[in-house]
């Protein structure tokens, strides 16, 4: 291969990363052990792979996001629940006085039924006394 063509060569693997791709899948599947034996080979192999491996800043660093994430979860958790008691309690107050002010207009209706069946029996007795007297007399009288 001319080294004109060479690096033609070169210059569209930089250009296309799908034609990359597929010469390094195609280098993987057929690289020959002679290669895997060549230092700089390897070197280089190792040097692309280890671009994708996560070192232990890295890794702290994410430990440091997900603890951050965390504590922000927790705070957006207690402050959920202190709103969720807020509410709570404005409806518990709510229906207290609710329940109160039922309360007071069953025991007004309460005192006027009673009152109605006094007013009734003051009423209605005399005239049923007058009435068991008129029928005791029809039944006494010669």
């Amino acid at each position: 291969m001319s080294e004109g063509i060479g690096w033609k060569l070169i210059e569209e693997l930089q250009r296309d990363p799908k034609l990359r791709k597929a010469l390094a899948e195609t280098l993987t599947y057929e690289i020959p052990e002679i290669l895997l034996k060549d230092k700089r080979v390897r070197l280089t192999i190792v040097r692309s792979l280890i671009r994708e491996v996560a070192t232990k800043e890295d890794i702290e660093k994410t430990r440091e996001h997900v603890e951050r994430v965390r504590q922000e979860l927790r705070q957006e958790i207690a402050r959920v629940r202190q709103e969720l008691a807020q509410k709570i309690e404005a409806l518990e107050k709510e229906f207290r006085s609710k329940f109160e002010d039922l309360s007071n207009r069953v025991a007004r209706l309460e005192g006027q039924v009673a009152l109605l069946i006094k007013v009734f029996i003051a009423f209605n007795v005399p005239i049923l006394i007058g009435i068991i007297g008129i029928l005791l007399k029809m039944i006494l009288a010669p």
